[in-house]
């Protein structure tokens, strides 16, 4: 019995220790989490809060009322009736500007003539005087400068936004007056953002020099600096453990984006573990009752777990006959509940795959179908074709007829060859049709030489390898204008291997542009093309890259104003499937 007694309050005494620490970590992990959360949502609202204060005090300025006093245009002797008018108008205006109304506790105004007008809206008596606001004007007047006209300054213990009034006619930005606006404390107060961390009690607001709120700490501008923290040039929120005053304070320092304002939160560390103390207790009380029920809690969690592992097995079982369809319901939601959801989960993917796959294959059935429509059309062309080619013969115009025999020739080709493997013969008869219309439309400022062997010509090749490269050269290569463009194909085979070059002597490329060219293709990224057959030079060494895989290989020469010269090395056999690999 003793022995049990001495477990039970070693077990205690762990468990109430462990769970203390872990209260205490998560109580400041909370803490930190809230504050950081908060803190990012108060800069949002001081940077806002300070740019709707700094542009209303530029409109209010700016007001036709406003304006006439500052541009007065009396003497600095003015009548006492006048006077008294202009700070009525001064008053109205004030009040009528919500945002100044509520965030000011006075505002006093200097005119070109420095004539002083002034409006305070707080109790008579603390209200100024004349000579009060005289005063503070001589004291913040030189404040601003030309190049700083607006300033929030901390003078005689409070905030004030200081504003040079600058004339904007065509005579110049001149100076012409000063505004000067106290702050209130509603300007700092945040209320709507406090929570049991954070508040205005301890919150700590400084501008680029001075400390405008510091109602917990007796700090100095030097002080905030060993808080602010960089990372790669660029300020970052962050959570630190400070002593200050012999107090352990959790401190959260964060520093705007525009007006680079200073805000910084200090939670006293003593008030976060205060909660935990409290939970002492109430920590033991449970510690002893989870012992007491320990038992009764195992053998309920193990009549669980078996329950859970009958419907996993169930499951097993019905995903083998095929039926995906059907979600299991676990008997408790622990460990192996959680999996059965996985396991729910699986199989509704599964039966989405399934069903996806049934579409796609309906969708190919289609896009088969359409294909097969889609023939109808070089079908009809070329058919068409063939009879404006006997026509052009009854007219006895040649030239056209040998035009139109040309792309007959093309479209048959297209029809015939769309996904086959054929001999390098076929593809530059294909591609003499294609040199022939070429040669007409330019009026032969060119000529295309061929020099490929017999061995070359039997070589197996994907079609429409060609045609882009000698597009290429001639739209892009050869002057057409100088009718001395020569284009130059040749064919070998080395090694089993075939080798394709295709040179002219036309414009060339820089190394510039050769570089971006070799670059997009190392990056496998296709162009968009709308030349004859859809097919670019770029996207036509991705196919063969895609066709043949490692074993082809390619070589770009090109000198400016020389001409290029591109060298294609097709392999003997396509490493990959044949009909797979053109699909690609």
């Amino acid at each position: 019995m003793v022995y049990i007694v001495l477990v039970a309050i070693i077990c205690s005494s762990v468990i109430g220790g462990i769970s203390y620490v872990t209260m205490r970590d998560s109580l400041t992990d909370t803490a930190k989490d809230s504050a950081t959360s908060l803190m990012k949502q108060v800069g949002n609202r001081v940077e806002e809060r300070i740019r709707e204060f700094q542009d209303t005090s530029y409109s209010f300025i700016s007001r036709p009322a406003v304006y006439g006093l500052i541009n007065d245009g009396e003497d600095a002797m003015i009548g006492a009736w006048k006077y008294t008018q202009n700070q009525v108008i001064l008053t109205g205006e004030f009040l009528s500007s919500t945002v100044l109304h509520n965030y000011s506790d006075f505002l006093i105004l200097e005119s070109n003539r420095e004539n002083i007008y002034y409006y305070d809206q707080r109790a008579k008596a603390s209200r100024l005087n004349k000579k009060d606001a005289e005063e503070i004007m001589d004291a913040l007047r030189d404040r601003v400068t030309g190049t700083a006209p607006a300033k929030w300054v901390k003078y005689g213990g409070r905030v004030y936004f200081v504003r040079r009034i600058v004339d904007q006619s065509d005579t110049g930005l001149n100076a012409m007056g000063t505004m000067v606006m106290a702050v209130s404390e509603d300007f700092f107060s945040l209320e709507e953002d406090e929570n049991p961390y954070f508040g205005n009690k301890n919150l700590i607001v400084a501008g680029k020099d001075e400390i405008y709120k510091n109602n917990f700490l007796n700090l100095k501008m030097e002080d905030l600096e060993k808080y602010l923290s960089y990372k790669d040039g660029k300020y970052y929120i962050y959570t630190i453990m400070r002593e200050t005053d012999g107090e352990k304070y959790l401190v959260i320092p964060m520093r705007t984006v525009r007006f680079q304002w200073n805000i910084m939160c200090f939670i006293p560390y003593s008030y976060i573990v205060e909660k935990a103390n409290q939970v002492i207790p109430k920590v033991l009380s449970t510690t002893v009752i989870l012992l007491s029920c320990g038992f009764l809690l195992g053998f309920l969690l193990y009549r669980n777990l078996r329950k859970n592992l009958s419907i996993i097995e169930q499951g097993i079982q019905q995903y083998e006959s095929g039926n995906y369809s059907r979600l299991l319901s676990p008997a408790a939601y622990d460990e192996i509940g959680l999996l059965i959801l996985q396991f729910n989960h699986m199989g509704m993917k599964i039966h989405e795959l399934n069903e996806l796959t049934r579409k796609e294959e309906e969708e190919k059935q289609e896009l088969q179908y359409q294909v097969m429509e889609a023939q109808i059309n070089p079908h009809f062309l070329y058919n068409t074709l063939g009879s404006l080619k006997w026509l052009a013969y009854e007219k006895e115009q040649e030239e056209i007829a040998k035009l139109a025999d040309a792309i007959i020739n093309l479209l048959r080709f297209t029809v015939k060859n769309a996904n086959c493997s054929i001999l390098f013969k076929e593809e530059l008869a294909y591609i003499q049709s294609y040199i022939y219309i070429q040669q007409a439309r330019y009026e032969d400022a060119f000529q295309v030489e061929t020099q490929v062997t017999q061995e070359a010509e039997n070589f197996t090749i994907i079609g429409f390898i060609l045609q882009p490269f000698i597009e290429n050269s001639i739209l892009h290569g050869i002057d057409t204008a100088r009718k001395d463009g020569r284009i130059r194909i040749m064919g070998w085979v080395e090694k089993e291997k075939l080798y394709i070059t295709i040179q002219d002597n036309g414009k060339g490329m820089s190394e510039e542009k050769l570089r971006e060219l070799e670059h997009k293709i190392q990056k496998n990224k296709a162009e968009k093309y709308r030349g004859f057959n859809g097919i670019g030079m770029t996207n036509i060494i991705l196919r063969l890259k895609m066709v043949y895989g490692s074993h082809f290989c390619f070589k770009i020469d090109s000198v400016p104003q020389q001409g290029t010269s591109i060298t294609l090395v097709i392999p003997g056999r396509k490493w990959e499937d044949e009909e797979k690999g053109i699909d690609c």
